[in-house]
């Protein structure tokens, strides 16, 4: 009983710390199954085990610690963001529109324009490689990860600091989890992959930070980044939207797109992305609120 006691006193004291050990012992040893599998010449597709790391890693930890910190209604508010939709369109324009296309906008000065591609292409490459995609994503895994990165740690850690500094902070854990995905290669590749990986996080978080902060939906995280992992990754459905449009993969160049959304959005808002300095005493996992609107454009005659 003591034992107990004291456990959960530890949670309290440490909510992140306590996710961190969950994730990247429990969560990671998941992740890896496939390649211990292969180091014992068992082949395993990764996809099933990457998504179990998820909810088992990332989703459960982040229920379970909030419920011990703040209790059962802090659980459901953290379920109502993460399924809060009441958004102008200008949000949902930005969340699925903006990374697709600075990613096209990359890869056609990289690679050039798509060679031959008629109507129909186009529109399978944006319905059954972006739109698609882009669902299959969010629901199986990309929600549930913003769910404890956004909505557990990231927040968490702005409530005692800049939001700024909080995403600095969530970007190499969240690089790291993509580990067991990179190695397997030359041990110097995949160092300089995950060095360029944590890199690119932070102005990654930089931007769910923002779009968390401005509309307060774990949904609209998960669907920007779900939009994002749809540009270069496919799933069981098929190819991802510039495999299809291009016929091969052309990278992660939703990172790079994702990195100069941050920035911009860093220098936009000097670092503050969209957080109002809570008052004191306030929970540091704030309760849905009606988004600001959609700015207004101005045309004027003449």
């Amino acid at each position: 009983m003591r034992s107990s006691a004291v456990f959960v006193g530890l949670v309290r004291r440490r909510p992140v710390t306590a996710f961190l050990v969950w994730f990247f012992t429990v969560g990671q040893l998941i992740a890896f199954v496939p390649l211990l599998g292969a180091a014992n010449g068992v082949r395993l597709a990764p996809e099933p085990f990457t998504i179990a790391s998820t909810w088992v890693g990332l989703l459960l930890p982040a229920l379970v610690i909030t419920w011990m910190v703040d209790g059962p209604s802090a659980v459901r508010g953290l379920l109502r963001r993460a399924t809060s939709a009441r958004l102008s369109l200008w949000w949902y324009a930005v969340a699925l529109g903006l990374v697709p296309l600075i990613s096209l906008g990359i890869a056609c000065a990289l690679a050039g324009p798509p060679d031959d591609t008629t109507a129909p292409d186009l529109a399978g490459a944006y319905l059954l490689g972006l739109l698609l995609q882009t669902v299959v994503h969010l629901v199986t895994n990309n929600l549930w990860e913003e769910v404890a990165w956004t909505g557990l740690v990231q927040a968490r850690l702005q409530s005692r600091m800049s939001a700024l500094s909080a995403a600095a902070l969530t970007g190499p854990m969240f690089a790291l989890q993509h580990t067991a995905l990179v190695v397997g290669g030359p041990a110097v590749g995949t160092v300089t992959v995950l060095l360029a990986l944590t890199l690119l996080a932070v102005p990654y978080r930089a931007v769910m930070g923002w779009l968390y902060n401005r509309t307060h939906s774990l949904l609209l995280v998960g669907a920007a980044h779900a939009a994002g992992d749809a540009v270069a990754a496919g799933t069981v459905l098929g190819d991802g939207f510039l495999p299809r449009l291009y016929g091969q993969n052309l990278g992660p160049l939703h990172l790079f797109a994702f990195a100069a959304i941050g920035l911009a959005v860093v220098l936009a808002t000097r670092g503050r992305l969209g957080r109002t300095t809570p008052s004191p005493g306030s929970s540091p996992v704030p309760e849905p609120r009606e988004p600001r609107p959609a700015p207004q454009l101005r045309c004027n005659s003449g």
